[in-house]
């Protein structure tokens, strides 16, 4: 079963159950799934990664797209 069809299996079940214990603990599934911030769950070279382009942001040191462009028909006589 593919995740698209699963969940759809799962909507048509939780709109047809009456069953509130069940439905509770769906409920508290998907509250401590949102408990947990993808951010902690990133590896600590893609975190530094991040940092480093906010800092380069901040600091102006950034390209835009014209002068990438540019600098990459000069480099690569396009």
């Amino acid at each position: 079963m593919d995740i698209q069809t699963l969940k759809l299996d799962l909507v048509q079940r939780i709109l047809n159950s009456k069953n509130e214990t069940i439905l509770a603990k769906v409920t508290m599934i998907f509250e401590e799934e949102s408990k947990n911030d993808w951010w902690d769950e990133l590896p600590q070279e893609v975190k530094d990664s991040i940092a480093e382009g906010i800092s380069d942001l901040d600091t102006g040191k950034i390209f835009t797209h014209d002068q990438v462009i540019q600098e990459a028909k000069i480099k690569y006589g396009l």
